[in-house]
């Protein structure tokens, strides 16, 4: 597999601050960005409460023409990157669970990707990264965090990590384990 881009979310992160992160992170320039964020790992005790805030968040989302200030998502770059996501999304919908896609109106023909969130039970079910608005969501449990962290090594080399922690030992532990170019931490990803 090819490295992916991660946001670690512990119990102890503010979901008002996580969950734009994490939108922005996702879906700015259609997820078409090489920093994006592909996999959210979510901690089992917040997990419930932070999809259904990021899901009315989505809700919101304006997708449209990239010239008009108010859209949030623009289409993807082409009709490949558009049959790939498609794809993608009917592959993974088999051995993962599609729980969120933003609906596009119907006068949106062309090249509009929903955003979607998807949960995924491990990272190895990505065998490539997913070049657009498609977030991987995986809960774990607190005392998984070294398997995640074995997951993340093992999957390639990450361009870019997100952390969203307020336990300073934690931050610090991922950050030193994690072979990855960049780390963020309790911000958005996206530079």
């Amino acid at each position: 597999t090819s490295g992916q881009n991660v946001m670690i979310a512990d119990s102890s992160a503010l979901p008002d601050q996580l969950i734009p992160d994490v939108v922005l992170s996702a879906f700015n320039s259609a997820g078409q960005r090489c920093s994006a964020l592909r996999v959210l790992y979510l901690q089992e005790d917040i997990a419930e409460k932070v999809l259904n805030v990021l899901f009315g968040y989505m809700d919101e989302l304006v997708i449209g023409d990239p010239f008009d200030i108010s859209t949030d998502v623009g289409p993807v770059i082409d009709n490949v990157a558009k049959r790939v996501l498609e794809k993608h999304i009917d592959t993974i919908g088999k051995t993962g669970k599609i729980l969120y896609q933003c609906e596009l109106s119907n006068s949106r023909t062309g090249l509009f990707f929903p955003p979607s969130v998807v949960e995924i039970k491990k990272l190895k079910q990505l065998e490539q990264e997913v070049f657009g608005p498609v977030l991987h969501v995986i809960t774990y449990k607190a005392s998984e965090l070294d398997l995640i962290i074995d997951d993340i090594n093992q999957s390639g080399y990450g361009l870019t990590l997100g952390i969203h922690s307020r336990i300073e030992k934690r931050i610090e532990k991922i950050r030193n384990k994690v072979n990855v170019g960049n780390v963020y931490v309790n911000r958005n990803m996206i530079g």
